[in-house]
């Protein structure tokens, strides 16, 4: 998978998770706690985007992990949407095998 396209994958991820959110959560407190996790990864992304720092990048790698989780766990209670190439991303990523972070990046578990 090339930068590209994990990239464009997260994006659409992201925008599922939004609409997954927006359609089958009543407005309140869960929905606005998540809602800010995608605040949280849209901010970092596009900060990275402009600021090649290592600790910048560390929070956005950290944020699109926190997507990708709250995202598997409505593919999980089948949400419709989901695409099979998705699970690649979350797979890949999640589990800390970024090339430039290594496992987990710098602020996640031992």
């Amino acid at each position: 998978m090339t930068a590209y396209d994990f990239t464009r994958r997260l994006d659409e991820i992201a925008a599922w998770y939004r609409a997954v959110l927006d359609d089958l959560y009543p407005r309140g407190h869960d929905r606005d706690a998540k809602s800010l996790v995608l605040g949280h990864h849209q901010e970092f992304a596009t900060l990275a985007a402009h600021d090649p720092s290592p600790a910048i990048g560390a929070a956005a790698v950290q944020w699109a992990r926190a997507v990708l989780i709250l995202a598997d766990a409505e593919r999980e209670l089948g949400r419709p949407g989901w695409r099979p190439e998705w699970t690649e991303t979350y797979e890949y990523y999640v589990p800390g095998n970024d090339r430039l972070l290594g496992p987990f990046g710098p602020s996640g578990p031992e």
